[in-house]
């Protein structure tokens, strides 16, 4: 780790509020979402066949948004979300580099977990569209929609988790996991973070919008595990200079 990154991080801690604790911020994040599909689904009843194709679609207009949000409002000073981007690329990018990706304890989740409140803006959301399938005759599809987008975010946050957990924890051997934890870890490389690897779910977008750090299929993107043979040759890299790290196009 550099010296800049230990800095940073000692820094960040030391700003974490005392009452702060790792394991109520997570719970208060899943014991909403699971009460908000609990919800949600003692609302259906006899649902139609077809009401669940609302299900793959929401999954990829979900990927896709993922993406999108990740590159181009993350990781851009946008007018607005700069809230999002200094808490990201500030912060959390600052934290966590490629050479050391992994938290030290639960106080760190600060940094890993999203607050609680942007689970509440992403159901907000997501009631936009399950209303208006609702005012269409569709409302088992509705509440579909909402389940599946909610559990879409908590499956969001438990694989960013386990994308900073120890590399001697037991996710480096779980499929697909294990392929989504070196996708991310690479994309907190300086110098392709801007370009490369905006999923942290299923690398389906990166592949579709050829912004992935690996060349090749779809199949091979999801159970790569941490196999670098694919990994593109035409990447920027780093200058490691003497006790820092700098990102430098080469």
């Amino acid at each position: 780790m550099s010296r800049r990154q230990a800095a940073f991080r000692a820094d960040f801690r030391a700003r974490i509020a005392p009452a702060y604790v790792g394991w109520v911020h997570v719970a208060l994040i899943f014991v909403l979402g699971g009460a908000c599909i609990w919800y949600c689904g003692r609302q259906i009843v006899r649902p139609a066949w077809y009401e669940f194709l609302v299900i793959p679609f929401a999954f990829c207009v979900s990927n896709v948004f993922e993406w999108w949000l990740h590159k181009y409002v993350m990781h851009r000073p946008v007018k607005g979300f700069m809230g999002i981007y200094k808490r990201h690329v500030l912060a959390h990018h600052q934290f966590f580099t490629d050479v050391e990706p992994t938290v030290d304890n639960t106080r760190d989740f600060r940094i890993v977990f999203f607050p609680p409140y942007a689970l509440v803006a992403f159901m907000a959301i997501s009631v936009v569209p399950a209303f208006v399938l609702g005012s269409m005759g569709l409302a088992n599809a509705g509440w579909l929609l909402l389940i599946t987008n909610v559990a879409l975010y908590l499956n969001y946050e438990t694989f960013h988790y386990c994308c900073h957990v120890k590399d001697d924890s037991i996710v480096r051997h779980i499929p697909l996991v294990n392929s989504i934890r070196r996708h991310h870890i690479a994309h907190h490389n300086p110098a392709i973070m801007m370009e490369r690897n905006f999923n942290l779910t299923y690398p389906v977008a990166d592949w579709f919008f050829g912004t992935s750090d690996l060349r090749c299929g779809l199949l091979k993107h999801v159970f790569n595990g941490y196999d670098t043979r694919s990994v593109r040759t035409d990447l920027k890299r780093v200058r490691h200079s003497a006790g820092d790290t700098r990102a430098a196009a080469e």
